[in-house]
């Protein structure tokens, strides 16, 4: 089903080149402008996953043998593969475009599409909002993205990869086809084979197939040709498809030194809230259980579940509950690792039939934080409060006014 007439659909493409490589050299410096292999070691056999830009320019690609790129470049680091960490760090990227829209499609690892129909309102126009994005995903992660924005999944994408971190793309409604006509076809959602048939035919940019009637296509190609003439004019109906939230945000720690103390303990507790912690607000939601795994030196390993009274995104919250309950427990054994899990997530709504059954600090504490997410998420505090001005008057206009709630 098409767009409703006069509704123009916008979709924003965020990319960042070699995402692996990224996060690699993110965590260890000293290997920028060297020739990295991600995968594993010459020795094994195993194909490389990705590859530093500079390892790219001497002909190494991913699937290629680890030991045919070694001896192509035996000076490359290589690195063994740690899809783990790349999942995590690119799950912390989605979390931050949830900040701009509620509607984020994955589509391979360190690029994702999210809608972006109607947020002119709150970003301005399309160039600020991709400077905007940029600039968030940056502030909090360090890694820079490439940014398209465009009426279509395909325009989108092509956008994002022909722009660079410092200048994102913005193909307006209407120029779609001339955008793509000098490209090669290659940027077409296509198989192999259909293709492998254009370049025999000579057709080798995209503006190439648009130009072909419709009818010649769909008799040599099928239905890829139909779809191949749809999409070389532009038109890209395929819709978005919101990824699934995991139902449980977790991290890990594995130590050099066993944990011995409670005050040790602790510590590593909080370095992983410090992760956790901001991926549950960036995601404007609360944490309803805590899941604790301690493996134990020799000893096998422990386990316990806390429900919290009441649902919360607050660290310190958390970690108090932790103290309080650990304080309580003796452990068999030194920690080696320690597993912690935030479980039954839910949205702000988990937490608003108590807004006004406790306390008045605790009101105004959830208050200021609403206010915040708000403020995060469209640029502006939307939140009023009622300030009386004539009780008594007759005239209810003058009874209270309305005023801006600054927290």
């Amino acid at each position: 089903m098409g767009q409703a007439e006069g509704h123009r659909m916008k979709i924003v493409c965020v990319s960042i080149d070699r995402f692996a490589a990224a996060i690699e050299v993110r965590e260890h410096p000293e290997l920028l402008a060297l020739p990295v292999i991600i995968g594993g070691f010459p020795n094994e056999r195993k194909p490389v996953f990705e590859c530093s830009v500079e390892a790219a320019n001497l002909d190494i690609t991913p699937g290629m043998p680890l030991r045919q790129a070694h001896h192509i470049c035996p000076d490359a680091v290589f690195i063994p593969l740690d899809t783990h960490k790349y999942t995590q760090a690119f799950d912390e990227v989605l979390d931050i475009l949830d900040l701009f829209s509620p509607t984020i499609e994955p589509d391979a690892l360190g690029r994702a599409f999210l809608d972006g129909s109607g947020l002119e309102g709150l970003f301005g126009p399309d160039k600020k909002l991709a400077e905007h994005i940029g600039s968030e995903i940056f502030h909090r992660t360090h890694l820079e993205p490439r940014i398209g924005i465009a009426s279509n999944k395909l325009v989108a994408g092509t956008a994002a990869d022909t722009a660079s971190p410092a200048h994102p793309s913005v193909i307006e409604k209407g120029a779609e086809k001339e955008f793509l006509a000098p490209l090669p076809v290659k940027i077409l959602p296509l198989s192999e084979e259909t293709r492998r048939r254009f370049d025999l035919l000579g057709l080798r940019t995209v503006g190439q197939i648009a130009h072909l009637p419709l009818d010649a296509l769909a008799s040599q190609f099928g239905e890829e040709g139909v779809l191949a003439h749809r999409l070389a004019n532009g038109k890209d109906e395929r819709p978005l498809i919101p990824r699934a939230r995991p139902a449980v945000l977790e991290q890990e720690l594995c130590g050099e030194n066993p944990l011995d103390t409670l005050d040790e303990l602790l510590v590593a507790l909080a370095k992983l809230l410090d992760g956790l912690i901001p991926a549950l607000k960036a995601r404007n939601q609360v944490c309803g259980q805590i899941r604790l795994c301690f493996h134990l030196d020799g000893t096998g390993s422990w386990q316990e579940s806390i429900t919290l009274k009441e649902p919360t995104d607050s660290q310190q919250a958390i970690l108090t509950m932790l103290r309080h309950r650990l304080e309580t427990m003796h452990l068999p054994g030194r920690i080696t690792d320690v597993h912690l899990c935030l479980a039954q997530l839910g949205g702000e709504e988990a937490r608003q039939d108590s807004l006004f059954s406790r306390e008045r600090s605790r009101q105004e504490e959830r208050l200021k934080r609403a206010a915040k997410h708000l403020h995060t998420r469209f640029g502006q505090n939307p939140l009023k409060k009622v300030v009386p001005v004539d009780p008594g008057s007759r005239i209810p206009e003058r009874r209270s006014i309305l005023t801006d709630y600054n927290p």
